[in-house]
């Protein structure tokens, strides 16, 4: 008798304790739409909006953005009903489709990014030649190509069935178990080797390449700023100058001080890359070495497979949040909005600028850093009639160079100093 009763009693407790979790997901997965949804959608509209935000580099990021746009929209729903449900609920037709949408939207995010670092790599080590280089014709047929590439590899093998074993094609892409339908993308080696080398291992390949050499570069810079900056300090002691107020700091101090501020901003540097890499292969790299796993043996759970999905898919949710949060451009135009970006947004002179300027030294060659500290971001010699190249005055004569370029600058630099690192 008592077990009689127990059993209604065990089946009603586990389908109470299967539907919170069922609501718990359900709430989850909407709270990461929506938010990769009004992420996506608000950045795009800011830089529509603002005029300082209308350049070359951020056509790139707008592409970035749309796609993501396009995952949370188009693709994170449907998966997110699939995944509650556990079986496809909308129509059948819809599958392929829905599916094509999935790999091209994905796809396109991840070669977006590859375009970004390969924007910010040209930025860094020539910024003379860099409007000559990426014009806005040549970063508009990137994008195109980047999205036409998404789209062969997603729409033309699932329309016409390549990515199945045997290359046969079937009306529609839902597999049955028992009397539920189901929406997976079950591919074949073949496919799964060509497209996820074309649209994630070759662009990882790149990306991880430009953003090494980009630290690379960044470090370099930090080595010329600290010899330039000793250099001043001693070229500063050496040249006779009226005494100094006892309340004005030694530039030799200051030079130290800004060498040191310089080399934080290098780890900082560092540590942005090492943020930006570790985001995207967390959230993709587990995605598509499993995807090639499951074309192999067709051994992976199909519960496991949809958690790896997601951590892709969340992708899409950080990227507005990561990469505008290193950008001067995107604060300085989020600040005219938001009151807590105001403040970060301010540019801060340096202080051993300001005090090389309110110096009463007599009359030097070199009245502040900015004159001095312009390192030579290339090796080659410039064209005198290259964008950037304007005559200074400067304490002596030197090669055509470049000003150093902030990692996330989207300009080169015109008449003011800017470190080779990101400013947060």
């Amino acid at each position: 008798m008592e077990g009689d009763l127990g059993a209604p009693n065990a089946s009603v407790l586990g389908e109470h304790s299967l539907l919170v979790g069922s609501s718990w997901v359900a709430a989850f997965l909407c709270f990461i739409i929506l938010l990769t949804t009004a992420g996506n959608f608000l950045l795009i509209l800011l830089i529509v909006t603002q005029r300082s935000l209308r350049n070359t580099s951020n056509y790139f990021l707008v592409s970035l953005f749309m796609s993501d746009l396009m995952v949370g929209l188009v693709v994170m729903p449907p998966a997110m009903l699939n995944q509650l449900y556990g079986r496809w609920v909308l129509r059948g037709d819809f599958c392929s489709l829905w599916a094509s949408f999935d790999v091209m939207c994905c796809s396109a995010s991840i070669l977006n990014l590859c375009l970004i670092s390969l924007d910010r790599y040209l930025l860094i080590t020539s910024p003379l030649r860099y409007k000559l280089r990426m014009t806005s014709c040549r970063a508009l047929a990137l994008v195109l190509a980047a999205w036409t590439l998404a789209a062969l590899a997603s729409f033309l093998p699932i329309k016409m069935g390549w990515h199945e074993l045997e290359f046969q094609v079937r009306p529609l892409n839902v597999t049955g178990r028992g009397d539920e339908e189901q929406c997976r993308l079950l591919v074949s080696l073949p496919y799964a080797l060509v497209a996820s080398c074309l649209t994630f291992f070759l662009p990882s390949a790149a990306i991880s390449f430009t953003y090494c050499r980009i630290l690379l570069a960044a470090r370099k810079q930090a080595v010329q700023v600290a010899s330039l900056a000793s250099n001043v300090a001693t070229a500063d002691e050496a040249t006779p100058q009226v005494p100094r107020a006892p309340s004005q700091p030694l530039a030799s101090s200051e030079s130290r001080r800004f060498t040191n501020k310089h080399s934080k901003k290098a780890l900082k540097a560092s540590l942005t890359l090492g943020i930006l890499l570790g985001m995207f292969f967390v959230a993709w790299l587990p995605f598509f070495v499993t995807n090639v796993a499951q074309a192999v043996c067709d051994c992976v759970p199909a519960g496991f497979f949809d958690v790896l999905t997601w951590l892709g898919y969340c992708n899409s949710t950080m990227n507005p949040i990561i990469y505008p949060l290193f950008m001067r451009d995107f604060k300085r135009a989020m600040g005219k909005f938001l009151p807590c970006c105001r403040r970060s947004a301010e540019p801060r002179p340096s202080a051993i600028s300001l005090s090389m300027r309110n110096s009463n030294s007599g009359p030097r060659a070199a009245t502040s850093l900015k004159n001095v500290l312009t390192l030579q971001a290339e090796t080659d010699s410039m064209d005198s009639g290259a964008p950037g190249s304007e005559p200074r005055l400067l304490p002596a004569p030197r090669s055509p160079g470049a000003c150093p370029v902030g990692l996330w600058d989207t300009e080169p630099p015109g008449t003011e100093l800017q470190l080779g690192t990101p400013v947060a």
